[in-house]
């Protein structure tokens, strides 16, 4: 890692030159050190804003953030708005794990991140649930670093209460009745077993293999005959279930893609490695307007 320099005086000046470069987009953005390190990844409504704000650390502050005293090039990607920097950034602190970003806990760092594992029951009964490794049953998805307890990232946020959604939604176009059960009305449940329709088996496949999210608008439809009173919660959890599914399995479908892996089944190795391939070639070939991948 680079020495440290007397108060970030070339951290500093650094940070200054890439505020007056950036364009006023939404964004990523990495502080680089020595040997193109990456130090920290941050994101930003407005690229040169953020720097700014970054380059204006004072003597009393920088006692707090002494990644400025390291950072020797800045480097960035454009996003299109706010929510995708968000997810960005959240994706690639969780591959990179650079040394100045807020430590995102042992979720992370004993890399043991969920797959979600679908069994049938000797019943017919669906059950679903998180898994730390791939059981030798059932039929595995994932693995999605950001689904689980403790993910406070918007990515993180998106994927949890997403999938919970998607499992009321499943009991909802199931059965009858109107109280749901309580292990579907917290943040995604370890475990959660539902008598999922049988016409819906090939669809909840395709929707947590990435490749059709319109399972979401079925569910719907099936749960038609619910009370009244929980069509709006219902049509919520629609809108919540389809950011789940982009901020899970799509987002998953799409990197295996973009490398040509032809692996369904990602460890969390390897979701690193990729994501930390994507950087290479905006660290190495930047020009001062990167476009995110």
């Amino acid at each position: 890692m680079t020495e440290a320099t007397e108060w970030g005086v070339i951290g500093l000046a650094v940070l200054r030159a890439a505020a007056a470069q950036a364009p006023r987009k939404p964004g990523v953005y990495f502080f680089l050190g020595d040997d193109n390190e990456i130090l920290y990844v941050g994101k930003a409504t407005s690229l040169p804003q953020r720097l700014r704000q970054h380059a204006a650390t004072t003597y009393s502050t920088y006692h707090l953030n002494q990644k400025y005293d390291l950072v020797r090039r800045v480097v960035w990607e454009i996003a299109a708005d706010e929510k995708a920097a968000a997810w960005r950034e959240a994706d690639l602190i969780f591959a990179l794990q650079p040394p100045f970003n807020t430590n995102p806990g042992p979720h992370w760092t004993d890399m043991r991140v969920p797959y979600i594992v679908v069994t049938e029951t000797a019943t017919g009964t669906l059950r679903f649930t998180l898994e730390p490794d791939i059981p030798p049953t059932g039929r595995p998805y994932g693995c999605f670093p950001h689904l689980g307890k403790g993910v406070g990232s918007d990515l993180g946020i998106a994927c949890s209460d997403g999938y919970t959604a998607l499992l009321r939604l499943l009991w909802a176009a199931a059965g009858n009745g109107d109280n749901v059960p309580a292990g579907i009305t917290r943040s995604a449940p370890l475990s959660f077993e539902v008598a999922a329709p049988a016409d819906i088996r090939t669809g909840l496949h395709q929707f947590l293999s990435g490749t059709r999210a319109r399972l979401a608008d079925e569910l719907l439809q099936a749960a038609a005959h619910r009370p009244e009173f929980m069509q709006p919660a219902l049509r919520r959890d629609k809108d919540a279930a389809l950011r789940f599914f982009a901020a899970g399995p799509k987002l998953l479908r799409e990197r295996r893609v973009r490398h040509h892996v032809r692996a369904r089944i990602l460890d969390a190795t390897t979701y690193r490695k990729l994501a930390s391939n994507e950087i290479t070639p905006v660290i190495n070939n930047f020009g001062g307007d990167s476009s995110s991948g």
